[in-house]
């Protein structure tokens, strides 16, 4: 699992000089400026790590609900998967462990999609 993390950290890193389509396109990540609902959510706002995922998450997603080259029924089969991953992500409360390992796994099965 470090091996997971590690590499999804180097791919945001080397992906953070390129702008985010994630405001453009209305996905946003999570606000740590607000109160936050759930127990993920909080523990996420807590780790910078588990911040950086979560971004790169938002990201990829936001890049290919916005892209021309993904039909509409795929993005319909991504959207549904977003929503089952973000069911996984919650359902780990304020395990970090967890909540790096669905994460990393959602970051590399998305790609899975290009």
């Amino acid at each position: 699992m470090t091996r997971l993390i590690t590499t999804a950290l180097a791919a945001f890193a080397l992906s953070a000089a390129v702008a985010s389509t994630a405001s453009a396109s209305g996905i946003q990540t999570i606000n740590c400026e607000a109160d936050r609902a759930n127990a993920a959510e909080r523990t996420i706002c807590a780790s910078q790590s588990l911040q950086i995922l979560d971004a790169k998450v938002t990201e990829v997603y936001a890049d290919m609900m916005s892209s021309r080259r993904i039909s509409r029924v795929v993005k319909a089969n991504i959207r549904e998967s977003q929503y089952s991953f973000l069911a996984r992500r919650n359902a780990c409360g304020s395990d970090r462990v967890c909540l790096a390992e669905v994460m990393s796994v959602r970051l590399t099965r998305i790609h899975y999609y290009l």
